[in-house]
């Protein structure tokens, strides 16, 4: 049985979301602190030599990752804690590159049967030949980056007005865009821990949609746990999310997001290193299903 003593989390990093991962990883570290584990949070640069360093100092038995973004949760700080040899949390190398890259995720996702938002991805070079028609879209419908996080440079685009704008003003969000129909209805996020649907949330954010303001800000949104929904839409929902979780072939923690318009639930994105900060999606569930953290933490530690 594998008990680990000496955590290092892992936080930070050189993303745009560098400080939502500071305060997940500063959360995490306190459940884990509270929980008797002796907890080392190294602040992760974009430095090689930095990382070995500060990893061969720490000389951790287990690695908690809560980094989030471009270098977290790519595949790339993976493979560097493959190379270092000892155990980390959640998916591996391979799994968490597939599903940062959104377009690549939902090619595999709809493979598998489950029903995902129509849509497309194209180079950035051709945003100015974009007309939502040539894609089969109505207004109105989302551009977004194949591969961000928090939804950072998700737009909504509501009429030709707007689209131009975007065209205007460039973009400055990666080199391939997603352009995909917006769903009207109810969002929803489901927890999926070792291949199994924990709970879910229903998100109500005070913005348009969940952006980055809603999941972050004090007031932003509120995580319904109480939610209207009838048993067959939610049990589909959450087995969606398990053959969405399978097809990537995720491990540890992941969170699915969906939306439901009231007759057809639709695959957007799996998260495979979610907020962890006190207003992320992940906590609430685990206090509505009065999981423990550092319980569930622990024993997954033992497999």
């Amino acid at each position: 049985m594998f008990k680990a003593m000496k955590i290092t989390v892992l936080e930070g990093g050189w993303s745009p979301e560098r400080e939502i991962s500071l305060q997940s990883g500063q959360y995490i570290a306190s459940l884990l602190r509270k929980g008797g584990f002796d907890v080392y949070e190294l602040d992760v640069k974009k430095d090689l030599a930095y990382i070995t360093q500060e990893l061969y100092k720490s000389d951790p038995d287990y690695i908690y990752n809560a980094l989030h973004g471009i270098g977290g949760e790519d595949g790339v700080i993976q493979g560097i804690l493959e190379v270092f040899g000892k155990p980390y949390s959640n998916s591996n190398v391979l799994s968490s590159a597939l599903c940062f890259d959104k377009q690549i995720c939902k090619m595999l996702v709809k493979a598998s049967g489950v029903n995902v938002v129509p849509g497309n991805c194209i180079r950035v070079s051709g945003i100015n030949n974009v007309k939502p028609e040539e894609f089969n879209l109505d207004y109105p419908f989302v551009m977004k980056p194949a591969c961000n996080g928090s939804s950072i440079g998700v737009f909504i685009i509501y009429n030709e007005e707007e689209l131009n704008k975007i065209k205007e003003n460039g973009w400055a969000y990666g080199s391939e865009i997603i352009i995909e129909q917006y769903i009207s209805g109810r969002e929803f996020t489901v927890l999926v821990m070792d291949g199994q649907a924990i709970g879910a949330l229903e998100i109500l954010p005070i913005n348009k949609f969940y952006d980055f303001d809603s999941k972050y800000k004090e007031g932003g949104s509120q995580h319904v746990s109480n939610y209207d929904l009838d048993t067959e839409t939610e049990t589909k929902m959450f087995e969606m999310s398990q053959n969405a979780y399978k097809a990537c072939k995720c491990t540890g923690i992941a969170r699915v997001d969906l939306r439901y318009d009231g007759k057809e639930i639709y695959f957007l994105e799996i998260n495979t290193q979610p907020g962890m900060t006190s207003k992320s999606l992940v906590p609430d569930i685990f206090k509505n299903k009065n999981l423990s953290f550092v319980d569930v933490f622990k024993n997954s530690i033992k497999n």
